[in-house]
Parts: structure tokens; sequence; C-alpha cells
């Protein structure tokens, strides 16, 4: 499990974020959407209606707003 999944477990639905950095990349987002503990993905929508969603494990840092 880890930090990233403990996180992501307690996070609520709608939740502003501005990034998330995945293998060292930035990803600008608007806000978290979901987390399915037993798939590990997570779902984020950005603010141009598109939803980006990904393996937790890939997750190095998440910036709120």
């Amino acid at each position: 499990m880890g930090p990233i999944f403990e996180l992501l477990s307690r996070l609520n639905p709608g939740t502003d974020v501005e990034d998330v950095f995945i293998n060292g990349h930035e990803e600008s987002v608007d806000s978290f959407a979901a987390f399915n503990p037993t798939s590990g993905l997570a779902t984020f929508a950005k603010a141009n209606g598109e939803i980006l969603v990904v393996d937790y494990t890939r997750i190095d840092a998440i910036e709120f707003n």
C-alpha cells in the first residue's frame, strides 16, 4: 500500500487539486474525482472536462490548491 494509497483512500471527491506528479511528470488537474482501492486507479478531473485515470503506484506527489 503506502502513503499515497492512504491519502487517496481518505480524499473526498471534489477536493481541489492543482497538479499530480506521475513518474516525475507534472499533470495539471482541477480536482480529485475517485479512488478505487481494489483496482488501484485514481481519477482526477481536468478544468477542460477531460478525465485523468492513473494507477496510484505511478503517483509521486499531489499538489493541493
